[in-house]
């Protein structure tokens, strides 16, 4: 359950085991059990665990059990490595690789009251009764085409990043306008949502349960000396201003004290590469259509970037440790972005293909 909470709370736990076409399956109610046996058998190395579209559950098993995820299947990563789409829904997989409709009439019940009704159990029961056929068909198709150990690879990443909560000390990297504030706005701003993270925690509400992003900006940006100027601060609530006041005053003064270490401003690129984003974000887009694979597990702009500031700016006789130029995205479209940089292809307009351009020698 995620409504009006920080951390979403664990109010069910459905499992799955045995063959495809016949597996068993099971409720547990955390509620009155404790669910940890399950949870650490997801981090069990030697256990594949699989579950469609598992960010919210590897989160939610990272923060409230503090267990990592090991050999963990995300059978929406899966499918969008066969071209099922970027995101498909559970329902939608399942129609496609089973041939069953799902009813999805008890999607948004309430899951911590009780008792649950038939209803709820029967859709809960089916999120995993159809997840090992499922996934049996995917495995095989992307065996077929050689890219399973590309899907473990992302799956394991996806574990990795939701392993762990960020920092306190480092949420104020993602308010928006962080960086363009001065060294001690920046300091109150990391004391300021340090704070305010740390309280979200303990009453698990959402951080603008207590204050919205803009305001705390603000605070940081003119930290208030008294309540009456910490009241004039535009969203602001009066109950928060009452409550918390004094602690926010604090913070924001004892950050202002202690900013942040300065970054290395970004390399500027010189005018040359100013339109290369456009044409390496076509090389990545044109290879994946004709791989049907859903590009933002392929490269992000800021990844293209970092390649292209390397080439421009950086050390050519040493490449850099970035995503696109390893594995099997250098196999797949970083092989073709180094010959494009080395004048080795052109990118030209081709009608005939899906992507509208082609790469030629």
């Amino acid at each position: 359950m995620t409504e009006g909470r920080y951390i979403a709370e664990l109010s069910l736990v459905q499992v799955g085991w045995g063959e495809p076409g016949s597996p068993s399956v099971a409720a547990i109610d955390p509620l009155k059990v404790d669910a940890r046996p399950v949870v650490d058998l997801v981090g069990d190395p030697g256990v594949m665990t699989v579950i469609h579209s598992a960010q919210a559950d590897l989160a939610l098993i990272g923060a409230a059990f503090h267990v990592r995820g090991r050999n963990v299947v995300d059978t929406q990563i899966g499918a969008a490595f066969l071209g099922f789409g970027d995101q498909i829904g559970y329902g939608a997989l399942i129609e496609r690789t089973a041939g069953i409709h799902l009813d999805k009439g008890a999607q948004f019940t309430e899951w911590s009251r009780r008792p649950l009704s038939e209803e709820q159990i029967r859709y809960a029961l089916d999120d995993v009764r159809y997840l090992p056929e499922a996934w049996a068909q995917i495995r095989a198709d992307l065996e077929s085409r050689g890219r399973l150990e590309w899907v473990m690879e992302e799956c394991d990443r996806l574990a990795e990043t939701w392993a762990e909560r960020i920092p306190p000390e480092e949420m104020y990297r993602r308010i928006r306008g962080w960086n363009a504030l001065r060294p001690k706005s920046q300091g109150a701003l990391r004391a300021l949502a340090a704070w305010r993270e740390e309280e979200s925690l303990r009453a698990n509400r959402p951080p603008s349960w207590l204050v919205n992003d803009r305001t705390l900006l603000e605070i940081a940006r003119r930290p208030p000396n008294t309540l009456d100027e910490l009241r004039a601060v535009r969203g602001l609530g009066e109950g928060t201003a009452v409550r918390y006041g004094q602690a926010m005053i604090e913070a924001a003064r004892r950050g202002a004290d202690e900013p942040p270490p300065g970054e290395a401003p970004p390399p500027r690129l010189p005018n040359l590469g100013q339109s290369w984003p456009a044409i390496l974000s076509g090389i990545v887009q044109a290879r994946c259509r004709e791989a049907a694979i859903a590009s933002r597990f392929v490269a992000t702009r800021r990844e293209i970037d970092d390649v292209i500031a390397w080439w421009l700016v950086g050390d050519r006789s040493a490449e850099p440790d970035l995503a696109l130029l390893r594995g099997w995205r250098r196999e797949m479209v970083g092989a073709d972005i180094l010959e494009w940089l080395r004048g080795e292809t052109a990118v030209v307009v081709d009608p005939d293909t899906e992507a509208g351009l082609s790469i030629r020698r």
